[in-house]
């Protein structure tokens, strides 16, 4: 899948893309990537597509300058959606620690029952 954001006369393509047995959303602007990223979790992935767009949409609206030199441009552009996306990870990282603390508590005490029941 691939859509594309004008911001003036710079045009910027996404793509979302399956790639082995996760999926990739990069950002190229010209020939070159300046964004990627990569998920193992479909849903996840299609929640910073969508995500991903939106920031796209806004940063076109707001944050660019007509005389922009193009290398500063496709370096900031990406940097931008690597601010974004590193705290859409924090969010997603907290969460699934949150998962598996509750499940390994769970677990450990079921351990530490059978630990007492077969102790030699």
């Amino acid at each position: 899948m691939t859509k594309s954001f004008y911001c003036g006369d710079y045009a910027i393509t996404g793509y979302y893309v399956k790639a082995g047995t996760g999926w990739e959303i990069g950002y190229k602007f010209g020939n070159k990537t300046y964004f990627v990223s990569n998920f193992v979790n479909q849903a996840e992935a299609a929640k910073w597509w969508t995500l991903s767009q939106k920031f796209m949409t806004s940063f076109c609206k707001n944050d660019v300058y007509p005389n922009m030199n193009k290398a500063f441009f496709g370096s900031f552009f990406g940097n931008y959606l690597y601010t974004q996306y590193y705290s859409f990870l924090k969010g997603i990282i907290a969460k699934n620690y949150t998962y598996s603390q509750k499940f390994y508590k769970k677990d450990f005490a079921q351990y530490k029952k059978y630990q007492s029941t077969y102790a030699a």
